[in-house]
């Protein structure tokens, strides 16, 4: 247990977005990285489009957000927020603040997908409660990943060893994404992987081929959709004749005494 939450406060260091930004916009450039976006928006999409919520308000939150656009005719507000270090790399950010404390109101959004952010932040635990926050009662969350136990997380390891920004990120399991929206209110309605495929750019085969369904957990990303419940907060009214009684009663030493006193009277 100890170490469980001594874990939770160390996390991998990240490299300064002056240097982690144009990685990422580079990579997702790449065969694999335009894949995987491919794969990710035709799930994100499905998501969000879900008429379990009400079509308002979605915030999104991405590292590299022009590479994650949304269907503007799906929800009647749709806001884009980002980091200082986004600003000059992006044409779509509407506010540009810091992820752990949004300019956002309380319960104030529909919806708030979180794209490839838990895992290029400093505390993505603070993150995820800061979105808890914003979130209407019956809002959702959709967060998009790297599959931890996937050959594209194989590859990141390779890339640690190099020092590559890109991979300098926290590996996340669905296990641990799982607890903490639990303890957050947060009850998972779906998750589903995407990516199937080696993370090879050459030959295009591997890029090419038909992807696998979408419940083989062995995909390299996948996306996660979680309603925030709070249990209703009636307040109980105690019966009057209940309460009275119960005040009436001395302490436990003062019964005692009256007691013995009692006993000797007699």
């Amino acid at each position: 247990m100890l170490w469980g939450i001594y874990s939770m406060a160390k996390w991998r260091a990240q490299h300064s977005p002056e240097v982690l930004l144009p990685a990422l916009r580079g990579w997702f450039q790449s065969d694999v990285g335009r894949t995987i976006l491919l794969e990710e928006r035709a799930l994100i999409a499905a998501a969000i489009s879900d008429t379990s919520t009400a079509k308002y308000n979605l915030l999104n939150l991405s590292v590299i957000p022009d590479r994650c656009p949304i269907d503007v005719n799906v929800y009647q507000r749709q806001f884009c927020l980002g980091g200082i270090g986004h600003y000059g790399l992006s044409q779509v950010l509407d506010v540009v603040c810091d992820f752990d404390e949004l300019p956002v109101a309380n319960e104030s959004q529909d919806v708030v997908l979180l794209h490839h952010l838990l895992e290029f932040v400093g505390d993505p635990h603070r993150v995820l409660r800061e979105v808890e926050r914003v979130i209407v009662p019956h809002g959702k969350v959709v967060i998009c990943g790297i599959n931890p136990y996937s050959p594209l997380a194989m590859r990141g390891y390779l890339g640690r060893l190099k020092r590559s920004a890109m991979w300098q990120n926290h590996y996340l399991s669905l296990h641990r994404i799982n607890d903490w929206l639990s303890l957050l209110g947060f009850d998972v309605n779906l998750v589903e992987y995407g990516f199937h495929r080696l993370p090879i750019n050459s030959p295009g085969f591997f890029m090419t081929h038909k992807p696998a369904p979408k419940n083989l957990p062995m995909g390299g990303v996948f996306v996660l959709s979680a309603t925030k419940y709070r249990a209703p907060m009636t307040p109980v009214q105690e019966r009057p004749m209940r309460r009275a009684k119960i005040l009436r009663h001395p302490t436990m030493v003062g019964a005692t005494r009256t007691i013995k006193a009692r006993a000797d009277y007699e």
